[in-house]
């Protein structure tokens, strides 16, 4: 277990790689970069996908960090955390929103470009001072370069989404003590955070999040700041948070435009001939199962706007000309209700 590991020679036994091979694996040698297009934005997001040697050790080291953190997943985190089967408290997008049915007002927060804020010096904090490493200093320091490129967890790497639950530990905390004597519900999803309340947030209240923000070094989009009233239709994560969750129209819309550009996707191995490419797309692929999954959750295998979405998906699997725009906030492990 990686909990469990002290040396560079346990972290080599755990990974299956040489001592030499890990001491030589630069990250710098062993990304591609590519873009794909943001959603409801005239914008591309660029992914930094790790490739070869690099990508199985991320890849062994995300799935020993989930399972660490699933353990230890503080209360207002629900993105990116794997549960066990017969998980009482499983997390997801929907236990995210489900916690502000019924409140009055809402508040939503973004964080600026979320995983290139958890430098590599906060990375080096974050292995060296939870109680739940062992690692010792050169450890640390190879386990630091191994996860971060350009000095911060890059946007694509299977790593960064458990490192940012690691990160966030303490904001989290201290954000939960002070939401709950503000009587203020408090979540987060990977970036996206949510204070709901049956009084109205104060601009005086929000200041204060923002300075909790900032003493951990995290800076919110301030473009992406919004509030809801009490007679607002209220969104979380996506979602429409009334007296149950429900889906936007808009979002219907949009994962119809998507899974009918799906073969539009496929094209990025035309442009970017490259495994790790390849294979980002399949996880695209499976963003969009996911997705159909939960409109399948919400409206039943039998509803009209289910199949419809169903039959376009199957329809649509060959390659096309543009790379399809898609939220990657959609992509966390499994959809409860």
């Amino acid at each position: 277990m990686l909990d469990r590991i002290k040396t560079i020679k346990d972290l080599s036994w755990y990974l299956g790689i040489t001592t030499k091979q890990l001491k030589k694996l630069s990250p710098e040698a062993h990304y591609v970069t590519f873009k794909i297009p943001k959603p409801e934005a005239n914008e591309k997001r660029t992914i930094e996908a790790p490739t070869g040697l690099l990508k199985y050790a991320l890849d062994r080291i995300s799935d020993g960090l989930q399972w660490i953190y699933s353990g230890h997943r503080t209360n207002a985190a629900h993105g990116y955390i794997r549960s066990p089967k017969n998980d009482p408290d499983k997390r997801s997008i929907f236990t995210n929103a489900k916690k502000h049915i019924g409140k009055k007002y809402l508040l939503n927060i973004d964080l600026d470009n979320f995983f290139h804020q958890i430098t590599i010096d906060k990375v080096r904090q974050t292995l060296a001072h939870n109680r739940l490493f062992s690692f010792d200093a050169e450890t640390e320091e190879l386990l630091a370069n191994l996860v971060c490129y350009k000095g911060r967890l890059p946007m694509g790497s299977p790593a960064s989404p458990p490192l940012s639950n690691f990160a966030t530990i303490a904001l989290d905390k201290e954000l939960t003590l002070w939401t709950k004597h503000q009587r203020i519900i408090y979540t987060r999803f990977v970036d996206d955070l949510s204070f709901s309340s049956d009084k109205q947030i104060s601009a005086a209240q929000y200041e204060m999040i923002n300075e909790i923000l900032c003493s951990h070094q995290f800076l919110p989009d301030p473009k992406k700041i919004k509030w809801y009233g009490r007679n607002d239709i209220k969104e979380v994560t996506g979602l429409i948070v009334g007296a149950k969750i429900s889906l936007p129209e808009e979002y219907l819309v949009d994962l119809e435009k998507e899974v009918g550009r799906l073969k539009e996707l496929k094209s990025c191995v035309l442009q970017y001939p490259d495994y790790s490419v390849m294979e980002w797309i399949q996880k695209l692929e499976q963003v969009l199962n996911g997705r159909l999954a939960f409109v399948k959750s919400v409206y039943g295998n039998h509803s009209k706007k289910y199949r419809k979405l169903l039959e376009v998906y199957n329809n649509n699997k060959q390659t096309g000309t543009e790379p399809l725009s898609i939220s990657w906030r959609y992509s966390g492990y499994e959809f409860y209700t």
